[in-house]
């Protein structure tokens, strides 16, 4: 490897670091937050940080300053006809999104505060979702736009563009800073506060060590449950290959990092260097995946056994069952779609998604058995035995304070996002998007093409990375209503599970797509090119699916709350039909 090579990897590694370090304890407030919503109690969004009112006013200006800088000194950079076509287009969208949104969070506001001015009153007695509707007209109306501007017009177009983008930010951010109030502030964050609180709290605790238990074990214990989740994440591709030019020498050196082609063909031909967004590109692929995420548990095998505690003990016990259990259902259920995909690596498999059809319509049934067993390997609700505080305390860790105990944690919630990236990757597309080619998008069904957008190498290398971090987030969030809607399993009815009916299905689910397989090779060739309609039609419902979800989410989400006060006790009702109580003091 050359010295860029190094350094190359270890971004990646970094950036790998980085994403799971940082969301393992954001996902952690999001469980504890999604207790406390269905069980009624106030939850982790009360920790507040006091601030002066300067400081608050620079954090909430300081953002659109900093982007209206970089839209600012963008707009007098030269730029080709091509990239200043495509930044007219990303400035018009980012625009109208910074107006709605803003809009949308002084309405927030003014339903908090109140209103100081006309133009906040006008805004506060508007429906939200009113806004964001008109939002997305605006950005439909500015796609169209856009794309009827001359090509040799872009140079002033996206000038004139990016500096009304300046002023909008400056404005957006000068007004946020004036409603900031005088005096301290308190700084809550939606409750995100509270997991750099708790880790500051479990450094600072007590490590404490059973008298009788093997300190060696009991200190290797966490570090074998949060390492595996680390490595197995390295042979997750996060991105599309990057193609950088050479400068004449053949070797890859620092001066190629300036080279990145402007454009690259879908068939990605690349002559010059190749970085792949994947920090290890391993040849037997999900395999090295399945040894590294079968070590985890050893983890908290050895912390029950070095815990001295017959608690502890059962819970690696448990923990260990249930993992030799659940390992072949989780890697039999896979087969059906190595068989279809070809590959073992994970980055064909995110290019046979892009060219064919999302791995959840041709393996429906490989996505539930896979989703079930790896929820088991996770340790997680409904397979939660080995922890099972109702039955054993708390399990293998239960002899576990301080930090010890937050890398237990932290592993858990680390193993979720991982776990949520391996489904997006083999059930979701990775890093894809439906129409979204190397070259840009393109809406083809057949041989006709409804929409086509040519965007840059670098354009669509940043998307798709954006969209793979965006797909493990929700998984990882639809993972986490898991946890509070579903109740535990019995021991004995996992084991059931696993053995009698997750892994007859992953067989079954096998056999049958292996036969289908072999009938589709065998069709004539007008067969297969249904098929190829049939998976550009699955991305067509992918597109209007998921932005009819979106809208109605958000929609549901600003839809103003409605309160109501009704009698519900029937003594509440008896006494307001006799009259109403007694107004006057009790006597004893």
């Amino acid at each position: 490897m050359t010295g860029v090579e190094i350094v190359l990897a270890l971004v990646k590694i970094i950036i790998m670091i980085a994403f799971l370090l940082g969301l393992a304890p954001i996902a952690i407030w999001a469980d504890r937050r999604q207790s406390a919503m269905l069980q009624h109690r106030p939850g982790p969004n009360r920790a507040a940080v006091y601030i002066p009112s300067i400081a608050a006013r620079g954090l909430v200006a300081g953002p659109a300053v900093l982007f209206a800088a970089v839209a600012g000194f963008t707009a007098l950079q030269k730029l080709s006809d091509r990239a200043a076509y495509e930044g007219t287009i990303i400035g018009i969208q980012l625009g109208i999104v910074v107006a709605w949104f803003s809009l949308l969070i002084l309405w927030r506001v003014i339903r908090g505060s109140g209103a100081i001015n006309g133009f906040e009153r006008l805004i506060g007695g508007m429906d939200p979702r009113n806004i964001f509707y008109a939002g997305l007209a605006a950005h439909l109306v500015g796609l169209f736009l856009a794309r009827s501007i001359p090509r040799d017009a872009a140079p002033v177009s996206v000038r004139v563009v990016l500096l009304a983008l300046t002023v909008l930010l400056l404005a957006v951010g000068g007004y946020g800073a004036s409603r900031v109030p005088d005096g301290k502030v308190a700084i809550r964050l939606a409750g995100t506060l509270h997991p750099a609180a708790d880790a500051l709290k479990l450094i600072l605790k007590e490590d404490f060590v059973p008298p009788n238990g093997d300190k060696l074990l009991h200190a290797l214990g966490p570090i074998l449950a949060i390492l595996p989740a680390f490595i197995t994440f390295a042979i997750i591709p996060f991105g599309d290959k990057l193609c950088f030019g050479d400068d004449g020498d053949k070797v890859f050196g620092f001066a190629d990092l300036g080279l990145l082609q402007r454009t690259v063909t879908d068939s990605f031909q690349c002559n010059g260097h190749v970085v792949n967004l994947q920090v290890a590109n391993l040849n037997v692929g999900i395999l090295y995946l399945f040894a590294m995420a079968g070590t985890g548990v050893v983890g908290a095998a050895i912390a029950g056994w070095a815990s001295d505690n017959k608690f502890s003990l059962l819970g690696g016990l448990r923990a260990s069952s249930q993992m030799v259990s659940y390992e072949v259902a989780l890697g039999l259920s896979l087969v059906g779609l190595f068989v279809i995909y070809g590959s073992l690596q994970l980055g064909p498999m995110v290019e046979w998604q892009r060219q064919n059809a999302w791995g959840i319509f041709v393996q429906p049934v490989a996505f539930f058995l896979f989703l079930a067993a790896q929820n088991a390997e996770l340790k997680r609700v409904p397979f939660d035995a080995p922890e099972g505080e109702s039955e054993i305390v708390a399990g293998y860790f239960v002899e576990y304070s301080g930090m010890k105990w937050g890398m237990f944690m932290a592993g858990e919630y680390v193993e979720l996002l991982v776990s949520s990236a391996l489904l997006a990757t083999l059930f979701f597309g990775g890093y894809t998007l439906p129409f979204l080619f190397r070259d840009g998008i393109t809406v083809a069904f057949g041989d006709t093409t409804v929409f086509q957008y040519k965007m840059t190498h670098l354009s669509v290398s940043i998307l798709q990375v954006l969209v793979f971090f965006g797909k493990t987030i929700v998984i990882s969030w639809v993972q986490i209503f898991f946890r509070w809607t579903l109740p535990r399993f019995r021991y004995d009815q996992i084991m059931k599970l696993g053995w009698t009916k997750l892994l007859p299905a992953a067989i079954g689910n096998m056999l049958v797509t292996c036969i289908i397989v072999l009938a589709i090779d065998s069709a004539p060739a007008g067969f297969h090119e249904g098929l190829a309609i049939a998976g550009q039609v699955t991305h067509g419902i992918l597109v209007f699916g998921g932005l009819a979800a979106f809208v109605a989410i958000v929609a549901g989400l600003l839809e103003p709350v409605k309160r109501r006060q009704f009698l519900q006790s029937s003594a509440a009702r008896f006494a307001a039909a006799a009259g109403g109580t007694k107004s006057s003091p009790q006597q004893a």
